[in-house]
């Protein structure tokens, strides 16, 4: 293979997960026409972000497509404008250049559609039960009132396996179960995309790997659409249907990749996927090294 071109995205054990026609997501059906077009179109994005002293580019025409119901992983190390790049599909920043589409619909503010997922603990209201946590944004923003609100609030709360703890304060809540509170809160809002911005990354790596798994979990019982942003090229690999690979900084494309099939993370298939993500990524970075002089 051509060092730096994409890799084939039919690899043969790949999985692309593409909602059928007619499928029941988010409680209602799809229609053939939206099972057939993209959900997210991110076209030719450029970020750009001035300092004091320089105008930093974060990341290049970057396109790629997200479907109903994928599991679409961002992967590239850390500088490369992924999170920076999230920040945009969540209406919070303005391409320099392209244009960032939801269902045909050009992205120019923060709405219900997209909700975030932050790695930071802090992102909950201290003052508030996990219960009213996730029912604080259905009810400011009037998605739902009353009885609706809290019975919606009460079923993702019970998604994440917290129905005992409804009623705590964040602050007696573990890393992971925060974050399991905030990940209901998203999905109580029921968006068109969930985007998660490195939300295991400040765990420990026994409850990173729990998460992980919980997070499968609730997508084998939903189907939400999740645009998950990571450094991490394990991570990428088992929650990813597919993979989006950025450069080194500024961020480009690199390619698009299926990953392997669930349940075959720890397999040889997937450790040799994972030295071929990284030698994708660092390949330009190691040839532009200069040699060490001699002697």
């Amino acid at each position: 293979m051509t060092r730096g071109a994409p890799l084939a995205s039919n690899r043969a054990s790949g999985t692309v997960a593409v909602a059928a026609p007619a499928a029941e997501l988010r409680g209602r059906v799809v229609t053939d026409a939206e099972a057939g077009r993209p959900l997210l179109d991110v076209r030719g994005v450029t970020m750009q972000y001035k300092t004091q002293a320089h105008l930093i580019t974060a990341t290049y025409r970057v396109s790629f497509n997200v479907l109903q119901g994928d599991r679409f992983v961002v992967v590239g190390p850390s500088g490369c404008g992924k999170s920076t790049l999230l920040k945009a599909v969540g209406g919070y920043l303005t391409p320099t250049e392209g244009e960032i589409r939801l269902k045909g619909e050009r992205i120019t503010r923060p709405g219900p559609d997209r909700i975030m997922v932050f790695q930071e603990f802090d992102q909950l209201l201290p003052w508030k039960t996990v219960f009213e946590n996730v029912t604080f944004p259905l009810k400011t923003t009037g998605t739902l009132h009353g009885k609706a609100a809290d019975e919606r609030a009460m079923h993702y709360i019970e998604k994440v396996k917290l129905t005992d703890f409804a009623h705590s304060y964040p602050h007696t809540l573990s890393g992971g179960m925060k974050q399991r509170v905030a990940i209901a809160r998203g999905m109580a809002m029921e968006p068109d995309i969930l985007l998660m911005d490195e939300p295991f990354a400040a765990l420990d790596a026994l409850t990173r790997t729990r998460m992980q798994d919980e997070l499968l979990s609730l997508w084998d019982e939903t189907r939400f659409t999740v645009l998950f942003v990571t450094h991490s090229i394990p991570e990428a690999i088992k929650l990813g249907s597919r993979i989006l690979l950025l450069s080194p900084h500024p961020g480009q494309v690199k390619a698009e990749i299926n990953s392997v099939p669930r349940g075959q993370e720890n397999s040889n298939e997937a450790a040799a996927l994972g030295r071929e993500i990284h030698d994708m990524l660092f390949a330009d970075q190691i040839e532009e090294t200069p040699n060490a002089p001699a002697g």
